[in-house]
C-alpha cells in the first residue's frame, strides 16, 4: 500500500493518495505523507502540524527532517518582500 501511495504522490494524484492515507491507521508514515500532500498544496501550517505529529511517533523518521526543513523555510520567508 505504501508503494502505491508513493506512486500516486509522485504522479501528483494527490486526491487519490490522500483518500488512501485516510483509510489507513494514523501512524508515522500516514501522517508524514499527509503532511507532504498538504505542503504540496500550499497548506504550510497543516503540513507542519502533521510533520510534528509524525515526528512524535517516530522521532528519527523522515517527518523529523521534513519538519526541520519546513521550519527553516518558514523562518526565511518574508512576505513583505513579495507584497510591497
Amino acid at each position: 500500500m505504501k508503494t502505491e501511495i508513493d506512486a500516486l504522490f509522485a504522479a501528483s494524484r494527490l486526491d487519490e493518495a490522500e483518500q488512501a492515507l485516510l483509510a489507513m491507521p494514523a501512524d508515522a508514515y500516514t501522517l508524514y505523507m499527509r503532511g507532504r500532500i498538504a505542503w504540496k498544496r500550499g497548506l504550510r501550517r497543516e503540513a507542519i502540524t502533521l510533520y510534528e505529529e509524525s515526528a512524535e511517533i517516530e522521532p528519527e523518521g523522515e517527518a523529523a527532517t521534513a519538519l526541520e526543513q519546513a521550519r527553516a523555510i518558514m523562518a526565511f520567508y518574508n512576505k513583505d518582500l513579495y507584497n510591497p
